[in-house]
């Protein structure tokens, strides 16, 4: 591994280690998500970030329910988001294209939580609108 990809690599983890981590399951399949909260956090995502694991994602929480917005200023790798209302189930999902710093919003005003993947990742494992996500110990 060159010098350059080390050092990347240890930016990201170092990035990664000042969010909250869990693991959650849609359908048979698990990710390890980052949790971030703080509006701060919040707009920073994935920013300045090379990569993202296959089963790695990031989990956005809003304290309320409301119409939600992301977009991709500084974040390289293309993502795709899904928007969770308050019992975790996916109203909509969205490809979302680096460096935009477009805002995709939802349309609905009872979004509380987003989920950020790998571009194509809900596609592959066929999730879809009304899947439910479940938060594991």
């Amino acid at each position: 591994m060159t010098i350059k990809k080390q050092f990347l690599l240890l930016i990201a983890l170092l990035l990664s280690s000042f969010f909250e981590s869990a693991q959650i399951k849609i359908k048979n399949f698990q990710l390890f998500v980052e949790i971030v909260e703080s509006k701060e956090d919040r707009a920073r995502g994935l920013m300045h970030r090379t990569e993202l694991d296959a089963n790695a994602g990031m989990l956005f929480i809003w304290p309320e329910a409301d119409r939600k917005c992301m977009w991709m200023k500084n974040t390289s790798i293309p993502l795709s988001v899904a928007y969770l209302d308050e019992r975790y189930v996916i109203r909509e999902i969205y490809d979302l294209i680096p460096y935009s710093e477009k805002n995709v919003c939802s349309k609905s005003k009872k979004i509380k939580y987003a989920l950020e993947v790998n571009k194509d990742w809900f596609k592959e494992k066929d999730i879809r609108i009304l899947s439910k996500v479940s938060l594991l110990d």
